[in-house]
């Protein structure tokens, strides 16, 4: 029961900031296949979008990672990103965002909304 609503939330948070920004702007990092994927992470990179900047921006008001569960300091990428191939355009605007057992969908898309913000505001849109 808990996995298939984070499920649901996750898949509502992409599909509110593909929905705002572009399928050109967001990409799911993560794998293809539904059946491989956490139910509750999504990894979501944002094309020259810097992920430091964004979350400076974002961070009293959602709470989110940068790159991933093994990120790597100093400004590198992180090596799990290098080997799930994700391009660097997209790389360095990777966002890690987690949904609950008690996330609630107003949450999800309110998260949403604060994300565009402040994606829209580094690509001076």
């Amino acid at each position: 029961k808990n996995a298939k609503h984070m499920y649901t939330l996750k898949s509502r948070l992409y599909s509110n900031l593909v929905q705002a920004l572009g399928s050109d702007i967001v990409r799911d990092n993560g794998p293809s296949s539904p059946c491989h994927k956490l139910p509750n992470t999504l990894s979501v990179g944002f094309r020259n979008v810097q992920s430091g900047d964004l979350l400076r921006n974002i961070e009293m008001d959602v709470a989110c990672s940068a790159g991933s569960a093994c990120h790597a300091s100093g400004g590198a990428l992180s090596a799990v990103l290098v080997a799930m191939d994700v391009p660097l355009e997209y790389a360095r605007g990777t966002l890690r965002l987690s949904v609950g057992p008690s996330t609630t969908l107003e949450e999800v898309d309110e998260a949403s909304e604060i994300i565009v913000g402040a994606v829209r505001k580094q690509l001076g849109k």
